[in-house]
């Protein structure tokens, strides 16, 4: 085996967590007072929205301060402006632990693979992984964005291993969605890596999954031995 891609939102961010359960999460900290329901319905189509807009040199702060003030907006929240700062750095504080705990698993991967990050993305994944200092890990940074292919359609898979170099059957791919990382990837001939975090929803089988991990470091396990 030669290369690992990893999936970026939900993977490398949340270390699992599902970003609909993220948010959550934090708005429970803060005992912000809305039913998950109209919760998760906010967070749909503020995601529909932001993904309409042009936001490609956005960093990854600018991205959730949109969110969530878009959020915000459909829950009828636009009025406090304080509360929208504190949710905002709150989740992007917690980002930054999970990603640099995930630098430091890349650190350990690179002697013995070649990595590279695929993603469903907003056109500025290249912005946000030098935010993170993640640009030096990866060979190959695919935003779906950027190359017009969105996951679930291996054709974006495809499209990061012809930039590594190497074949399917040479390589791991690691994410935390099992429709849109595990399967597609599974039909290329990769050897899959499910993380399977905190979700809203879990699939009923499970079979493209060759490896399941629940948490971001187990995958030492599987690709060190």
């Amino acid at each position: 085996m030669k290369a690992i891609l990893f999936d970026f939102g939900g993977t490398i961010d949340t270390g699992g967590v599902h970003w609909s359960e993220k948010f959550w999460e934090v708005y429970e900290r803060f005992n912000i007072p809305v039913p998950k329901q109209d919760f998760e319905m906010a967070f749909v189509h503020a995601d529909e929205e932001l993904m309409k807009e042009g936001i490609s040199r956005a960093t990854f702060h600018d991205i959730l301060f949109k969110q969530i003030s878009k959020q915000f907006l459909i829950l009828k929240l636009n009025g406090d402006h304080g509360l929208l700062r504190t949710v905002t750095d709150a989740c992007y504080r917690d980002v930054w632990n999970v990603v640099n705990n995930a630098k430091k698993i890349f650190q350990e991967l690179l002697p013995f693979y070649t990595l590279g990050v695929v993603s469903n993305f907003y056109g500025n994944l290249d912005v946000v992984c030098r935010e993170f200092g993640l640009e030096k890990f990866f060979r190959a940074m695919i935003d779906s964005a950027v190359v017009g292919i969105r996951k679930p359609d291996p054709g974006i898979f495809s499209l990061a291993l012809k930039q590594l170099g190497v074949s399917p059957h040479e390589s791991f791919v690691l994410g935390d969605s099992y429709e849109r990382d595990v399967v597609p990837s599974k039909q290329l001939g990769c050897s899959t890596i499910w993380l399977c975090g905190k979700s809203w929803n879990v699939p009923s089988n499970t079979e493209a999954a060759d490896y399941t991990i629940r948490r971001f470091e187990e995958v030492k396990m599987i690709v060190l031995g």
